[in-house]
């Protein structure tokens, strides 16, 4: 079960960094009690939880899980006229929000909870529990369709290989919403373990009073939140209760990787590179911490219950060192995807197979090595070229992100000038064998994040 009655009452389950109080496992499920008695159990409903990392979004998501509806976790801070637009595509029968419903058709049952008046006659079906958006904050409608099945064989999975105890404390370094951050929270109550919720980010000062007040174990970051970590200095942070570290979310830099690595091992404490997909709900790999420095590259092994393959021209294989699209297998694949209420009614379309979109190969032992995105190419001067590799080759001077425009990449930096960016033209030109013309630097003072962390390549593509 993603949450179990069976923890002692008192033990410790959420910290509320507002109020500055605890929550215990006792409280928490007196409210998710309370919030049943306001979800009818019959027919199987469809409730949007618009969230943020409070006591409220975790309650309605928990809720809705255990008397069986099915629940779309999504972004409070969307705007009115997308939330609208997706509740007109989805019709929820109920939605919980701390804000006005922006379109008619809906009567509060409660402060934070709101029924449709006219219900949909569409069913659902009746495997589908949850519903996550793979766009981050940009309020796109397509939904990734997840059984319960696969949500709690992933924080199974995820809670062993990662030894979570109930005396390990998260902090909510990602939102809920989003496919890790609420990995974050599965696996920790899975383990009776406790949070610490805070939706201010790291440069803010209250997001280390809370985990200081919290005395939270362990931090999980996407690359661009390592790079923020890696600016801030986490020696002068105060935190001497860290002792894990976890990274998902893209492919963090190599450098970065062996600095914290080290830095975790020589306070006596983890660090896991891992590997996953939404549509995996959301973990595929770990990196065990004991496989670094010697791994360094890879996002380690398979979760248990999971496989890989690798299709090379359109043929599956085991073969080590062979380079395709990663090809995954697993209790955590999705059904499907959604993109309107009728598809709530469709059953499982991809027999728990994934294909990735992710191009890797694996070693003879079995470690999964990530080489880009099967969808992240560009054609320059009739030669196929990987953002992701351009990417990872200047990831070293800074914080970067790639995009293709026309017949040219534009690199953004976070740092630099017109001479540094002409040394920089001229190492791409050299090393891709390219000319220097199709690579376009500019300076932005910050490089544009989804919710989730990570790089928003279609804010990018959109600017002048």
């Amino acid at each position: 079960m993603i949450f179990s009655l069976d923890f002692h009452p008192s033990a410790k389950a959420l910290y509320e960094s507002a109020a500055q109080r605890w929550w215990s496992y006792g409280e928490l499920i007196d409210s998710i009690r309370e919030m049943q008695t306001l979800l009818p159990g019959s027919p199987k409903a469809l409730v949007f939880d618009f969230c943020r990392n409070d006591i409220r979004s975790i309650v309605a998501y928990l809720a809705s899980l255990e008397i069986g509806h099915a629940v779309a976790l999504l972004d409070d801070n969307l705007s009115a006229e997308s939330k609208a637009g997706l509740i007109d595509l989805y019709q929820p029968e109920f939605v919980s929000t701390t804000r006005q419903i922006p379109c008619p058709g809906y009567e509060p049952v409660h402060e934070t909870l709101w029924r449709r008046t006219n219900p949909t006659n569409q069913p659902l079906h009746p495997d589908l529990a949850l519903l996550l958006s793979t766009s981050g904050s940009t309020g796109s409608p397509r939904f990734v369709r997840l059984t319960r099945r696969n949500i709690e064989s992933n924080a199974e999975s995820i809670a062993a290989v990662l030894a979570i105890e109930p005396s390990d404390r998260a902090i909510t370094s990602l939102p809920i919403h989003y496919s890790y951050g609420l990995s974050v929270l599965n696996t920790h109550l899975l383990r009776g373990a406790s949070i610490a919720l805070t939706d201010q980010g790291l440069l803010e000062p209250g997001f280390w009073q809370t985990f200081r007040a919290a005395e939270c174990t362990s931090l999980a970051g996407v690359p661009y939140l390592y790079q923020i970590l890696n600016r801030l200095d986490p020696d002068r942070l105060n935190i001497p209760s860290l002792n894990t570290l976890t990274q998902a979310g893209g492919k963090l830099n190599p450098e970065l990787i062996a600095k914290f690595s080290g830095w975790i091992a020589r306070r006596g404490g983890r660090f896991f590179v891992m590997y996953g997909q939404t549509e995996a709900a959301a973990r595929i790999s770990i990196l065990p911490s004991e496989s670094l420095p010697a791994r360094l590259g890879s996002v380690g092994l398979p979760l248990p219950g999971g496989s890989v393959q690798i299709a090379v021209d359109d043929e599956l294989t085991t073969e080590p060192n062979r380079p395709g699209e990663l090809i995954y297998h697993g209790p955590n694949v999705m059904m499907g995807y959604a993109a309107g209420r009728e598809d709530l009614t469709l059953g499982d379309v991809t027999g728990g197979a994934l294909g990735t979109g992710d191009m890797a190969y694996t070693d003879e032992d079995g470690f999964i090595f990530i080489t880009g995105r099967a969808k992240r190419d560009a054609k320059l001067f009739g030669l196929r070229i990987n953002l992701d590799e351009v990417e990872g080759m200047l990831r070293g001077h800074g914080p970067v992100a790639v995009v293709s425009k026309g017949e040219k990449l534009r690199i953004y930096c976070e740092h630099g000038d017109e001479e540094l960016f002409a040394i920089y033209q001229r190492e791409l030109a050299a090393r891709l064998r390219i000319h220097y013309t199709a690579f376009a630097f500019e300076r932005i003072d910050r490089i544009p994040v989804t919710s989730a962390g990570k790089i928003d390549y279609q804010n990018l593509v959109a600017l002048p």
